[in-house]
């Protein structure tokens, strides 16, 4: 097995109860759906959603059909179950992962990074002509944007010297890993598959540790966003994983309307809105979002493990299910 079917392994196991082919796509590929939202956090797997955005579901049936096969889960009409006491070793080897908050963020950061080191590459090396290792247009005008503002005199230098801290100071195990993916002068960075090929290493697994050591830096930025000031510029704002119709919600909300006034001019379901305040609040735990509970009853709730929404109805019957769901959503990462 590679830390694929484990990931797989680990999503079924905190989801305690079965789960079909449909939900654990949603969760894997990070499908910010209602219920997902608040089922990822309702079961405490937050931070492992959404970690592989382009897992085709076939090539998820056809995994879990091999679990299937080798006795590590069981299939019944109700979806797919871990069978004996698996080991949960993912989020042991993976304790930086933060799926839900920085899911969008941690690609587009690494893709700005990665041109970013291009194009300052090969300005140093006078190749003008190139094919950028971005083909992102959203990217490329970022990174258009971004390299005036810089001090170009020492940009190399400091971006250097940045990367060199991150692998130095957060101990990160397979440097190689990150490098070689970047591309500048007459080298092209290698893809995933290529770099388990010369290290012998499966796929997945290199897939994971650089997706990992990205997590971790982002968290680093976060927490000490000075001591990075090129890293933490390439990094996109938070709320850029939200769905487009969710950042809509969220716009109208922030110049001042209300949710009866958003669903009006939106034209949409209440249910619809009070998703996207739920997606918001679970994207931005600082967030205000309509008819948040106060801060010591959201403690409250999270502090204990509950299976169903139900559950915490007839302990808080004071409380709408909306409510609920953002005292859910408002739970942190891993714990």
């Amino acid at each position: 097995m590679d830390k694929l079917d484990y990931y797989i392994i680990t999503i079924l196991k905190k989801s305690v109860t079965p789960r079909k082919l449909p939900f654990l796509h949603t969760i894997l590929v990070g499908r910010r759906t209602g219920q997902a939202v608040q089922d990822a956090h309702l079961f405490q797997m937050q931070h492992l959603f959404g970690l592989v955005p382009n897992l085709k579901a076939l090539v998820l049936e056809k995994r879990l059909s091999t679990l299937v096969q080798t006795g590590v889960i069981s299939v019944t009409d109700n979806g797919y179950v871990i069978e004996g006491n698996q080991d949960a070793t993912f989020e042991i080897d993976y304790p930086w992962f933060q799926g839900f908050a920085f899911q969008r963020q941690a690609f587009d950061f690494f893709a700005h990074l990665r041109l970013a080191v291009q194009v300052i590459s090969n300005k140093h090396h006078e190749k003008n002509y190139y094919l950028p290792v971005i083909r992102d247009k959203k990217i490329q005008l970022f990174i258009k944007h971004w390299l005036p503002k810089q001090d170009q005199p020492t940009l190399a230098d400091r971006l250097f010297a940045e990367i060199f801290e991150w692998f130095k100071e957060l101990e990160v195990a397979r440097p190689e890993f990150i490098v070689e993916r970047f591309s500048g002068g007459e080298l092209m960075g290698h893809t995933t598959e290529q770099i388990a090929t010369k290290y012998e290493r499966q796929k997945w697994d290199v897939y994971f540790e650089v997706l990992h050591e990205i997590h971790h830096v982002l968290t680093a930025i976060k927490q000490s966003p000075d001591k990075w000031p090129l890293l933490r510029s390439l990094v996109p704002e938070e709320l850029t994983g939200l769905t487009t119709s969710a950042m809509q919600t969220f716009n109208l909300w922030t110049n001042g309307a209300d949710l009866e006034t958003i669903e009006r001019i939106r034209n949409l379901k209440t249910s619809t809105i009070q998703d996207h305040f739920v997606e918001i609040r679970a994207t931005n735990k600082e967030a205000r979002v309509p008819y948040l509970p106060d801060e010591k009853l959201i403690k409250t709730i999270n502090q204990k493990d509950w299976r169903l929404l139900r559950e915490i109805k007839a302990a808080f019957p004071d409380l709408d299910y909306y409510q609920i769901r953002l005292a859910v959503v408002s739970r942190g990462g891993a714990e």
